[in-house]
């Protein structure tokens, strides 16, 4: 996965509400993860536009890529949300790129008795 460079961070950060040298600033520690997840998580919205295209008008989606400079551009300097795997995969990059060591796992939920359909 490509990396995001010291601007990119500044950029995401102040795109997330967050001050930048405030953050870089602060402990890596689990109050400093939490804090940036919530900014992400009430900043950024879920949407799947890309992917189903424009509801109310006859265009498509514009389809989707992982590439963590697409990504850039369409959440940070277009001010977009995304789906879960774009999501998911930006924030990976400003966490790695601010020292944290992170791991993806993938998962799905399940209805109470287990069974998936």
């Amino acid at each position: 996965m490509a990396s995001l460079d010291d601007a990119m961070v500044d950029r995401y950060l102040e795109r997330i509400d967050l001050d930048p040298a405030e953050i870089r600033a602060a402990d890596r520690n689990i109050e400093t993860l939490a804090r940036l997840q919530r900014a992400h998580v009430t900043t950024v919205p879920f949407e799947n536009l890309s992917i189903v295209g424009d509801p109310f008008g006859d265009a498509t989606g514009e389809g989707v890529t992982l590439d963590v400079s697409a990504l850039y551009s369409k959440i940070v300097e277009r001010r977009r949300g995304g789906y879960c795997f774009e999501l998911n995969g930006l924030f990976t990059a400003l966490l790695e790129a601010l020292g944290y060591d992170v791991h993806r796992a993938a998962a799905m939920v399940t209805p109470d008795d287990g069974e998936h359909t």
